[in-house]
């Protein structure tokens, strides 16, 4: 399992902590997230005057971006992705609320993003594991009181999931767990799965 950022990767029983090989996480940091709302979108029509009611949660969309094809697709909701061992892909939460978005999730709480796979050697199965880090992001309203109606988080997986010498991959799975707020206490949860084949 290879780690590129500071999100902690914890180890089971079967999987070394701190592991180098198996999930690939990278993030966009704030100043990261506003060049590119300036670059795709512009910022300036995603602001609006912070109300005083909203009467509804934010909604979550991800978005996957496939490396080795190139494609993309747009999930709403809690969705389940098939993937092949080996594939790596670009996951973007994105989350918008017409009267502004206060924060924003990947992963919340601990057990919200994990990767398992099984190897096999015979009729011998051995399990395996790594616990994903969290990602957040919160906002405010800025001087003149505007705030963001829509902001994404970025995070890398990578299922390359290996296997001891003299075992073989089976079969594995993954998930995200996506969280967004607003500023009176509107919040959603979605949940994106991958089922991994070899």
């Amino acid at each position: 399992m290879r780690l590129e950022s500071a999100a902690p990767i914890r180890g089971s029983d079967s999987t070394p902590a701190g592991c180098s090989r198996n999930a690939r996480i990278r993030w966009a940091y704030p100043w990261i997230l506003a060049s590119l709302c300036f670059i795709i979108a512009g910022c300036s029509n995603l602001k609006v005057k912070l109300p005083t009611s909203d009467s509804t949660p934010p909604s979550l969309t991800w978005n996957v971006f496939h490396h080795a094809t190139r494609e993309q697709a747009d999930h709403p909701g809690s969705p389940t992705i098939h993937a092949k061992r080996g594939d790596s892909c670009r996951i973007l939460l994105k989350a918008k609320d017409p009267e502004g978005v206060k924060t924003i999730q990947i992963n919340p709480t601990l057990g919200g993003g994990e990767m398992t796979w099984q190897c096999a050697s015979g009729d011998l199965a051995k399990n395996m594991s790594a616990t994903l880090g969290p990602i957040t992001q919160n906002l405010a309203p800025d001087a003149n009181g505007m705030v963001l109606t829509s902001i994404f988080l970025a995070f890398e997986l990578d299922f390359s999931m290996d296997c001891p010498a003299g075992w073989s991959f089976a079969s594995g799975s993954a998930q995200l767990t996506g969280r967004a707020g607003n500023y009176f206490g509107g919040v959603t949860t979605e949940v994106i799965k991958f089922a991994v084949n070899p």
